[in-house]
């Protein structure tokens, strides 16, 4: 029988130290002592082990991959913040050749997500991370060639590598949950969604929909209201204008959900009819002005998905699929965490990095 070639494990019994240190000084990931990073490096020497992912990354380097994103910059303090999942993946992705490759766009329309995506195709990158707008013949003819992979919201096309982001019904379930605490068990609620009603923003609507009617009889959903616009400017004055007629419309209106990241305007639009005490928001995301109307209880709760997180992820995933490592989970969907913050979860909460990870 020939020689059988050294594990990881055989590495971490050799040097001493757990299979995650041994795991951290090869893909130089941080938190590992000069000490341990010195018996791990020795214990590789002695035993002459070769990591396949280093073998396949030197390969990779060869290649020059780059990994091109595209996002839309329209609500821009929440796609501001994938910054810092991309800073944290260029950082990492570097030492094996890839390179990052980002272009954003100011809609949320498909013609102008795919002029993005041909700019990136331009630049050469194997493959692509998006947030998807819709589905078009071109982006399953895309996926054809080279790995796409979506984040934040999740749509079927023949060839998507996987998905990264949240569990859009269980959140809208959540917001319900959320709603059905500050409230009581009865009273007058108002739904508003986004005109630009992606899968993902479809699916958690109809999650809080199907929480309030299972769970909730004695609340009522009595107006539902969709916030359109085209720029970022006109989603805000849009949504705080909504928001106002709804409430003048609507007696004994006890609640607002909002589907999205829009929360502080519509906040906005309860303190100043002079409703606070008497209408609670529960939306989603965190924003500048979301912790004025936390202290002062106007909203009572916002889900926050840590899009830095999502980003991340979807990155180093590309670049397994692109190096030949293909560890993906079973159905390709990988679900991320979510916080609920709160007035008093508020000084404990973490925003636009990755603490989570």
């Amino acid at each position: 029988m020939g020689k059988t070639e050294p594990t990881i494990k055989d590495v971490a019994k050799l040097a001493n130290v757990s299979i995650g240190t041994v795991d951290r000084v090869l893909h130089n990931r941080g938190r590992v002592s000069k000490e341990n990073i010195e018996r791990v490096t020795a214990a590789v020497n002695k035993l002459q082990y070769k990591p396949s992912q280093i073998a396949k990354a030197l390969v990779a380097k060869k290649k020059n991959i780059k990994i091109g994103l595209t996002y839309p910059l329209v609500e821009k303090e929440f796609w501001s913040e994938i910054t810092a999942g991309i800073k944290r993946a260029r950082t990492e992705l570097l030492p094996f050749g890839v390179q990052l490759v980002t272009d954003h766009y100011s809609s949320y329309s498909v013609e102008d997500q795919m002029a993005s995506v041909d700019k990136l195709l331009d630049e050469g990158v194997k493959g692509i991370v998006l947030s998807p707008s819709g589905v078009t013949g071109r982006l399953e003819k895309i996926s054809g060639v080279m790995p796409v992979a979506t984040v934040i919201d999740d749509i079927e096309f023949k060839g998507k590598a996987f998905h990264v982001g949240p569990d859009d019904r269980r959140i809208g379930r959540l917001a319900a949950k959320l709603v059905s605490l500050y409230i009581g068990a009865e009273g007058k609620i108002a739904l508003f969604k986004p005109l630009y009603t992606t899968e993902g923003m479809r699916v958690r609507v109809a999650g809080f929909t199907e929480k309030i009617k299972q769970d909730c009889p004695g609340i009522e959903i009595a107006d539902v209201s969709t916030i359109a616009g085209i720029s970022e400017r006109d989603y805000y004055i849009n949504a705080y204008a909504k928001a106002l007629e709804v409430i003048n419309r609507t007696p004994g209106l006890k609640a607002i959900y909002i589907s999205n990241g829009l929360t502080e305007w519509i906040a906005k639009a309860v303190e100043d009819t002079g409703n606070k005490g008497r209408i609670v928001v529960i939306g989603h995301e965190y924003t500048s002005g979301v912790e004025h109307f936390l202290k002062n209880g106007i909203i009572g709760a916002t889900i926050y998905q840590n899009p830095s997180q999502q980003f991340y992820l979807a990155c180093k995933l590309l670049y397994g699929l692109l190096a030949g490592e293909n560890h993906l989970p079973d159905g390709k969907n990988i679900v991320t965490n979510c916080s609920i913050i709160m007035d008093e979860t508020y000084p404990f909460s973490r925003y636009s990095g990755l603490e989570y990870l």
